[in-house]
């Protein structure tokens, strides 16, 4: 017990042992804090990137599965001339991108979620139609998401999404358990355009 009782002389025989097992802990210990905790925080964060890029491509198959049927709205709206509800309406493209900004704001606010913002990102003169972009930012939960998406394809006027970028919001560590608490809860990022029939001048 010699090298034990040389680590302080003070101690009694108990204590040099506690003391040599956290000198022996202290290595792994800080091992752990500076390379292994880093390095799972990576891999949570990795995880949750994926379970991003998962749903955002799962969303996008989808909508490209669709573009016959827009394709067909579109072809149909040309031709038919008593289906204006199905158009953004407004006598000027700046008044037809207010009110489609005013529907997102209505769409997300129904679902429960929460704008950030609107934003209208300009207007293409398209086979006698004018194309409105509208950009919109607001946070929600994975069904509020579900909802808004559904009420943007579902109702006249038609709307189609351009792009759409969800990120989930990082959870919390509870403080007196210190177990994280993941929050159903994502930051959405949505691009969607819709058409003005174009008045012949």
């Amino acid at each position: 017990m010699a090298p034990i009782k040389r680590l302080n002389p003070n101690l009694n025989e108990t204590g040099q042992r506690i003391l040599a097992v956290l000198l022996l802990l202290l290595p792994l210990v800080l091992l752990y804090g500076l390379a292994i905790a880093p390095y799972l925080k990576i891999l949570a964060d990795n995880r949750e990137r994926i379970e991003d890029l998962r749903f955002q491509l799962q969303r996008l198959q989808r909508t490209a599965a669709k573009a016959p049927l827009w394709e067909g709205r579109l072809q149909a709206l040309q031709q038919d001339p008593a289906a204006r509800r199905h158009y953004l309406q407004g006598a000027t493209p700046a008044l037809a991108s207010a009110e489609l900004q005013k529907r997102l704001g209505e769409i997300v606010r129904a679902a429960g979620g929460e704008l950030t913002s609107t934003q209208v990102l300009g207007t293409k003169e398209e086979d006698g139609f004018t194309q409105i972009s509208v950009r919109a930012r607001f946070t929600a939960s994975s069904r509020q998401l579900q909802e808004i998406l559904q009420e943007i394809e579902a109702n006249p006027p038609y709307l189609l999404i351009e792009r759409l970028t969800v990120r989930p919001v990082r959870g919390r560590r509870d403080p007196k358990t210190r177990q994280f608490i993941p929050l159903d809860k994502l930051n959405v990022d949505l691009t969607v355009y819709g058409y003005m029939k174009t008045e012949p001048s």
